[in-house]
């Protein structure tokens, strides 16, 4: 399932000078996710984080890309999208051996909601 221009919209992708990746995304509050999770205090699902991270590298990279593990999963706040309807996904990708390994921040307003290390290969 894609989620971009759904879900989420990209705002802008700029690059830092240590090669990190900074993207600005604008949540849908009227998208049915928020509807079904949940009607009176709709959050962000952590399996869209992942999603949205996937087609974020995918988008940047120009190529599509399968998940195969998880190094780390930290979810430490939930993300209203009432509250919180623009988001900061900060992210990293470096070579290791085989597979390539993602580092990801959600983050707005000095608050960090999750941070995601995993693995990828590309198709």
């Amino acid at each position: 399932m894609i989620l971009q221009n759904h879900l989420y919209k990209t705002i802008s992708v700029t690059q830092t000078e240590d090669n990190q990746l900074i993207a600005a995304i604008a949540l849908n509050l009227e998208n049915i996710i928020f509807k079904a999770h949940f009607p009176e205090l709709p959050v962000v699902p952590g399996a869209c984080l992942v999603q949205i991270s996937k087609e974020l590298i995918s988008n940047t990279i120009n190529q599509k890309i399968n998940i195969t593990s998880f190094k780390n999963l930290k979810f430490l706040k939930t993300i209203n999208p009432v509250e919180f309807p623009n988001l900061i996904c900060t992210f990293s990708i470096q070579e290791k051996e085989a597979e390539i390994l993602a580092c990801i921040t959600y983050s707005c307003n000095n608050f960090v909601f999750c941070k995601l290390d995993y693995f990828f290969t590309k198709c």
